[in-house]
């Protein structure tokens, strides 16, 4: 379908532009027929009067007939006035008077019937409307012709009916387009709810499920389908909480049972294998942390009020992660000026993202590899590593949950999609590029905030 007829209003209004033309030309159609019935009775009435005031004229003459006109009736057929002409034919047919200059018939060729007969002729480009009329004078018969030339100066009804059609078109066009524009209003103006709630629908995502849709003032062809919604959303509210708190309890379940692992593997005597233990518990454990901040993140609203400091975060990251980097053989860099760099944020859910770009570019890092952390004074953040980098065709999944290039190595994916999640949750962006060393550089953009 055309998207311009997706438009409801478009829908609307073109619709009732079809049905206001259909109107008009309706209208305009009927009045045309109406005035062409009204011209065409009063022509009827004209000729018939004419015929009888020609037919007082008539007096018998002999065998035949004499027609002896008024001097007013004989001047006006003299000079033509009104387009008008007659003529008398006796019971043969023949012409007893006429008002042609030859003193023929009309219609010579017309039938003469016993009852008056109607009917319009084209003459060269003029229109006539004529008649015959029966008439009778005593015991004789005989009949009365009678002609108007339409388009004889004189003659105005036929003028008027064709300007005052053009002048219905010229009134009823302004009257349409009018009633377009007035329908356009009255209907955006009925669609007003409708609009509002499709905004706000627009501002319903995972971290904001309690948010539904106003049905008051709705139309009630709409409300019903937007109380549906509701109820969708409410199951849908119910599923996510559902999920979270599963999550969250079954994290916090399990750091108890690890804190006893790792009490367990401290005693076992064979260093070899109370390494493998603790390396298993501490892969445990970070996947217990990621769940857990998973659940806290996914339901983590941003403040409009909230901003951190990125420079503090970035040095409180980089103080955070360095005993880790040395202890894998590797070093974590600060690149920071000395004023603060402050964006709309949560500081500590700042500190949790950069934390797992650090860590990662850790684990991907080779020996004495460096992990740089990179903060610009208009809220860029750059963590590049001196890794293998990612691919151009990995780039666009590297942040779905679960999502790792090898899977031989430990971990459940979750590093990087709590990332996106938390740079979403700021209305920021996060880019995957390739650092000058080769390795991977994310870049986040956060919206600056004022000092």
């Amino acid at each position: 379908m055309n998207s311009q007829f997706r438009s409801l209003v478009s829908r609307i209004v073109w619709l009732h532009l079809a049905a206001v033309v259909v109107a008009a030309g309706t209208m305009i159609v009927s009045i045309h027929l109406l005035l062409n019935a009204t011209f065409a009775a009063f022509e009827r009435r004209a000729l018939s009067e004419h015929a009888a005031a020609v037919a007082e004229a008539v007096a018998p003459a002999g065998a035949g007939l004499a027609v002896k006109l008024p001097s007013e009736l004989k001047d006006f057929y003299a000079h033509g006035y009104g387009g008008f002409e007659f003529a008398v034919l006796d019971a043969t047919g023949r012409p007893a008077a006429s008002s042609r200059p030859d003193g023929e018939a009309l219609f010579p060729k017309a039938p003469l019937r016993a009852a008056p007969e109607y009917f319009q002729r084209i003459v060269g480009s003029d229109a006539h409307f004529d008649a015959i009329f029966p008439e009778r004078l005593g015991d004789r018969s005989y009949w009365v012709e009678i002609s108007q030339n339409l388009d004889h100066p004189g003659v105005y009804a036929d003028d008027i009916v064709a300007q005052f059609l053009g002048q219905v078109f010229w009134l009823v066009l302004p009257i349409i387009l009018l009633l377009l524009a007035v329908d356009a209003f009255i209907v955006r103006r009925a669609l007003r709810p409708v609009i509002a709630a499709s905004t706000q629908a627009n501002s319903i995502h995972p971290s904001q499920i309690d948010i539904r849709l106003p049905v008051r003032g709705l139309p009630t062809e709409v409300a019903p389908l937007v109380t549906a919604m509701n109820q969708a959303l409410d199951r849908l509210a119910a599923g996510f909480r559902l999920q979270r708190e599963f999550v969250a309890d079954v994290a916090h379940e399990l750091r108890t049972p690890l804190a006893v692992l790792r009490l367990r593997a401290d005693k076992v005597e064979d260093r070899a294998i109370a390494d493998g233990l603790r390396a298993d518990i501490d892969a445990m454990s970070r996947l217990v942390e990621q769940l857990l901040a998973h659940a806290e993140f996914e339901a983590f609203v941003l403040p409009p009020d909230a901003r951190a400091d990125l420079r503090a975060v970035a040095l409180d990251v980089a103080s955070f992660m360095a005993p880790s980097a040395i202890a894998a053989g590797k070093q974590v860099a600060v690149s920071v000026g000395e004023a603060p760099v402050w964006v709309h944020g949560h500081a500590e859910s700042l500190f949790r993202a950069l934390r797992n770009l650090v860590e990662n570019g850790i684990a991907h890092s080779p020996p004495r590899g460096v992990v740089t952390i990179e903060v610009e004074s208009d809220g860029v953040m750059r963590v590049s590593d001196e890794g293998p980098g990612v691919p151009v065709s990995d780039r666009e999944v590297i942040f779905q949950r679960s999502w790792r290039r090898d899977r031989r190595k430990p971990g459940a994916g979750l590093g990087l999609s709590i990332v996106a999640s938390i740079i979403q949750r700021h209305d920021g962006a996060i880019d995957v590029g390739s650092a000058k060393s080769g390795g991977v550089c994310f870049t986040l953009r956060l919206r600056p905030a004022p000092a």
